[in-house]
């Protein structure tokens, strides 16, 4: 596992059914325009990044884009969505999927509806049995100039009480497109307006920014967890399409970040948090490289909990290398996987005997990991990896690259492409704030272009 796994899809499905009740309330008819006279916030991202679309059956939302497909994505391994780069790359680029393609749902339903700025009531009413508190219950679409609107959504409110324009909707995007045609946006989510907020491990809001040009498309995703989240404040992730590459090299760039307040696994005597990045490249056809950077990870290894047998507690650095296929069908959907460990620190804890220990059952002894791991014949008594801080590179290198806790094993060969050039000249987010600092002003409801 590279971390613990993150509970973020439950919020976009919350907003992925406001929308279709936004959309029932504006067509009742149901039949969205999905017009080729508006533009397309949506990246026309490669199933190899998204996971691929769920499918109608699968989308619990029955939200389509224009083009008739459904706004949701499988995204990464569900039971550990971020335990290695790859995946960690297409748990937060699915969520951009999800959201563009809403986007772009709204941008198509807005030029069909009034846009007044009056504050319409939707189907969904406080009063009848069948009312969901996560659907919105209001809405509004503004054109605030020639050039720029907005629409908002009200959530919790009685139909005979209606939201005034000083309430706070829950739901918020606005959009200026240029008369050159270049567009600039922004989406906003707020989930405690939404059917309640009660889950600690869940965001409490989202925003979005988003922009095309002629010559790049791009979204930038801002995600805040609950203060109550034990181990993450939040996370970023940004994606650009370069629409001037050739399709057969890097046309995609994904770069994302976690914002880390705890160790995903504490122990005694480790104080430092850890720092978790991605970047990911791929071609148009899904061809890519995904490479994660984890530094100052805390990992206890434990053997046996009945026998008290733990090999000790380590901090340490490592970097994940998945070079990908566009074609997540085949029987080997990889072309290179490579994790090293680049620094690893012995902190103390460990009970494993010197000898006597048993593999099966597993309470192995010192000797019998130093011959199943292949280390020198005194790396736990010699001065390697022996005393507290220590170094243990080696340790852990071998651990991991033979498959740790079910991970696919170091295989493959670099091939040597605009891969791994891509992956080499790498850059990173260095902030999970919208201004850099702090989330100060971050999911205001205001756009100005």
């Amino acid at each position: 596992m590279l971390v613990k796994s993150s509970n973020c899809r439950p919020l976009a499905l919350a907003f992925a059914l406001s929308s279709a009740v936004l959309l029932s309330a504006c067509d009742p008819a149901g039949s969205s325009s999905g017009s080729s006279e508006n533009f397309s916030v949506s990246l026309g991202l490669p199933d190899s990044l998204t996971g691929g679309r769920t499918g109608a059956g699968g989308n619990a939302s029955g939200i389509h884009a224009g083009t008739g497909e459904p706004c949701a994505f499988i995204g990464a391994d569900e039971d550990d969505p971020l335990r290695n780069g790859y995946e960690m790359s297409k748990f937060m680029v699915s969520a951009i999927a999800t959201w563009t393609c809403i986007a772009d749902l709204l941008i198509d339903i807005a030029a069909v509806v009034p846009q007044d700025g009056e504050i319409r009531a939707t189907d969904n009413d406080p009063s009848r049995p069948d009312y969901d508190s996560d659907d919105p219950t209001h809405y509004s679409v503004t054109a605030d100039s020639s050039t720029q609107t907005t629409i908002r959504m009200y959530y919790g409110f009685d139909h005979s009480t209606p939201p005034t324009s000083d309430e706070d909707p829950g739901f918020y995007i606005s959009w200026h497109q240029e008369a050159n045609g270049d567009v600039r946006g922004k989406l906003i989510i707020v989930a405690g307006t939404v059917g309640g907020h009660d889950n600690a491990d869940d965001p409490t809001e989202m925003r979005m920014d988003f922009a095309f040009t002629g010559n790049e498309k791009f979204a930038d995703m801002y995600l805040r967890f609950d203060d109550g989240n034990e181990w993450a404040e939040g996370f970023r992730i940004e994606v650009t399409r370069d629409l001037t590459a050739s399709p057969l090299e890097q046309v995609f760039t994904a770069r994302g970040l976690i914002g880390m307040k705890a160790q995903f696994a504490p122990v005694s005597g480790i104080t430092e948090l850890p720092d978790l990045k991605m970047f990911t490249v791929a071609d148009r056809f899904g061809d890519g490289a995904a490479i994660a950077i984890v530094a100052d990870l805390s990992l206890p290894l434990e053997l046996n909990a009945d026998t008290g047998n733990n090999l000790g507690d380590y901090l340490f650095d490592k970097t994940d290398v998945y070079f990908f296929d566009g074609d997540q069908s085949a029987d080997e959907p990889w072309d290179w996987i490579n994790k090293q460990i680049t620094a690893a620190d012995y902190r103390g804890n460990r009970t494993t005997p010197a000898t006597g220990g048993t593999l099966d059952p597993f309470d192995p002894s010192l000797d019998q990991i130093i011959a199943e791991l292949g280390l020198d014949g005194d790396y736990f008594s010699g001065g390697e990896c022996e005393l507290l801080n220590d170094d243990c590179t080696a340790l852990l290198n071998a651990i991991f690259s033979n498959g740790f806790a079910e991970q696919e094993p170091n295989q493959g060969a670099d091939p040597m492409d605009w891969r791994s050039a891509a992956i080499a000249a790498a850059s990173y987010l260095d902030s999970i704030y919208p201004n850099g600092l702090n989330w100060d002003g971050a999911f205001d409801m205001t756009f100005t272009p």
